[in-house]
């Protein structure tokens, strides 16, 4: 814990509470936190609104998502779209844009939207994604911000990790 003086007076900080994970469901709330926190991280920082608030709502509309929630507030999202598994191949190899969802019939998954504000929550948040996503392939892509370019990564197996939660 560290101190900190205040008017002479000494306080000490308070830790961080618990991580705690939870698939998020649609409302005013859920949405503008969501909005918010993801519009603070590069690269969505320069995206248009109109954009990211679509793919927010359908992730959110369909539990495509986890919340990393500490002491009431949001810390981490992950956010995906839920694809045929052919669709989400030919997007890896390069060969057409990120498909539209199958929210009903989708059997894989491309995780979108993966953001902390500490990356120490990160284990957590992809223990919890693949839990939620058990039995599915999870593609993704690495955005880099120095730079290099993005690069798409082999799936891997979503699979049960036990109650979600976090550190």
């Amino acid at each position: 814990m560290s101190d900190s003086a205040i008017d002479g007076a000494m306080f000490k900080s308070k830790p961080p509470g618990p991580l705690r994970l939870e698939v998020g469901a649609m409302g005013d709330i859920a949405f503008s936190a969501v909005v918010r926190k993801v519009a603070q991280h590069p690269p969505f920082l320069g995206y248009s609104l109109g954009l990211m608030v679509d793919v927010l709502m359908g992730q959110l509309i369909h539990g495509a998502n986890l919340m990393a929630i500490r002491d009431g507030r949001l810390v981490a999202y992950g956010g995906w779209l839920r694809v045929g598994r052919q669709q989400a191949e030919a997007w890896r190899r390069g060969e057409i844009p990120i498909p539209a969802p199958d929210w009903a019939k989708g059997d894989a998954v491309i995780l979108t939207v993966f953001i902390a504000d500490n990356p120490a929550d990160l284990p957590a948040l992809i223990r919890g994604i693949l839990h939620v996503c058990a039995d599915l392939p999870i593609y993704r892509m690495r955005a880099f911000l120095d730079g290099r370019p993005d690069k798409k990564r082999p799936p891997i197996l979503g699979r049960r990790q036990g109650a979600l939660s976090g550190s």
